[in-house]
């Protein structure tokens, strides 16, 4: 019989957390976010370390990559840095426990809001202008569950939001997925990430149906169909994932 799932938030703090927010703490290492889509950051070391700006500029001057001000890489690649010196099988605990945690809360608030919308919507009272928001905020959770279960929990999975602004300010310097590839692996040995293939992962993790902007694409084209209900857009957006 498999196990329940577990709220490791509450288990381990007691906190009562949204699903928009996620706040956990594995020995020194501190897991935050305050986005619904995004995985979160991984904090151990809260100051900028000589070490870290040493290593971002010989790969920057190795790789060849320009900048506009002399910590314009650093700003962007200082955030993941504490996470690459993570071991790859703490790398792969903490992002299960951090789904696992996820899919309860959002399971949980589905739940609530069925039965809120039972109260306001039945035979006796029918308050449809408050029904209507829960409808839509629900087929959101709905959609973010279905991605959410979606994804393996694999060696790199809280990597790839945390490295996407670098990849993204990458394309804008018109670098091809070619050398973006390179450029990123180049990245992982001069921190000795304990990882392979990471630049063609993430390229590929932007074509995953998971991929944030996808689900913020999906949820915007939804608002745009003129002649249907929010939440009926939605379930036909949940329905094609």
């Amino acid at each position: 019989v498999p196990r329940k799932k577990r709220n490791w938030e509450l288990e381990y703090k007691g906190i009562h957390n949204v699903p928009e927010q996620f706040f956990y703490q594995f020995d020194n290492t501190l897991l935050f976010s305050n986005n619904l889509l995004e995985t979160p950051s991984v904090t151990t070391n809260r100051t900028l370390r000589g070490d870290v700006v040493d290593k971002i500029f010989k790969w920057g001057k190795d790789n060849k990559i320009t900048k506009t001000k002399v910590m314009d890489w650093v700003d962007l690649i200082n955030p993941i840095t504490d996470l690459l010196r993570i071991p790859k099988e703490t790398r792969k605990e903490l992002f299960s426990d951090y789904k696992e945690t996820q899919i309860v809360k959002l399971k949980q608030s589905i739940d609530a809001i069925e039965k809120a919308e039972k109260i306001l919507y039945n035979d006796e009272i029918r308050l449809y202008p408050l029904v209507e928001p829960l409808l839509n905020q629900k087929m959101i959770y709905k959609i973010v569950l279905k991605t959410l279960m979606k994804r393996q929990t694999g060696e790199h999975q809280l990597l790839y939001d945390l490295l996407m602004p670098v990849v993204d300010r990458l394309e804008e310097h018109g670098l091809s997925d070619y050398r973006i590839r390179k450029v990123i692996d180049n990245l992982m040995l001069v921190f000795e990430y304990d990882g392979e293939a990471v630049g063609q992962s993430v390229l590929k993790y932007k074509k995953k149906p998971y991929f944030p902007k996808k689900i913020i694409d999906m949820i915007n084209e939804a608002g745009k169909q003129r002649y249907q209900r929010l939440h009926e857009a939605l379930k036909k957006q949940l329905d094609s994932i």
